[in-house]
This record gives structure tokens, C-alpha cells and sequence, in this order.
């Protein structure tokens, strides 16, 4: 009785360390994405500054705040 639950208690244990291995690369994954995505947007707007430049920022207060849950919706009311 005492080898079947050692056994057990091994293969359990073994089972949980790949299950963690699995969750910390697909969280690696995931936060890589998430900068490169807040990088690219940030390059875009470095990038075509001479538009940005041309929007009033008071414009762009308003727009969030009539629209704070539409991303979208806030950048097609601007252009």
C-alpha cells in the first residue's frame, strides 16, 4: 500500500510540474506579445507624429470622454 501511494504521490507531482511549465510559457508568451504590441503602438505613433501633431489635444479629451469603452470608436470620430 505504502509503494502504490509513493507512486502515485510521484507521478502527481510530476503532473503538476508540467502543468506549471505549460502556464509560465504561454504566460511568457502572452506578456511578450502584450510589449510588442504597446511597442508597435508606440512606434506608429512616433512614426506618423506630423498626424498626431495635428490633432488638438482637446479634441481627443473630449473624444475619450464621451466614448471610454470603444477604442475604435475614438480614433474614427477623430479622423
Amino acid at each position: 500500500m505504502f509503494i502504490k501511494l509513493s507512486l502515485l504521490l510521484l507521478v502527481s507531482i510530476a503532473i503538476v510540474e508540467e502543468i506549471f511549465f505549460v502556464m509560465h510559457i504561454i504566460e511568457s508568451k502572452l506578456q511578450n506579445r502584450m510589449r510588442n504590441k504597446l511597442i508597435n503602438d508606440n512606434l506608429v505613433v512616433y512614426i506618423e507624429k506630423n498626424i498626431f501633431d495635428e490633432i488638438d489635444n482637446e479634441l481627443i479629451m473630449k473624444c475619450f470622454s464621451k466614448y471610454k469603452n470603444s477604442k475604435k470608436t475614438i480614433i474614427m470620430h477623430i479622423f
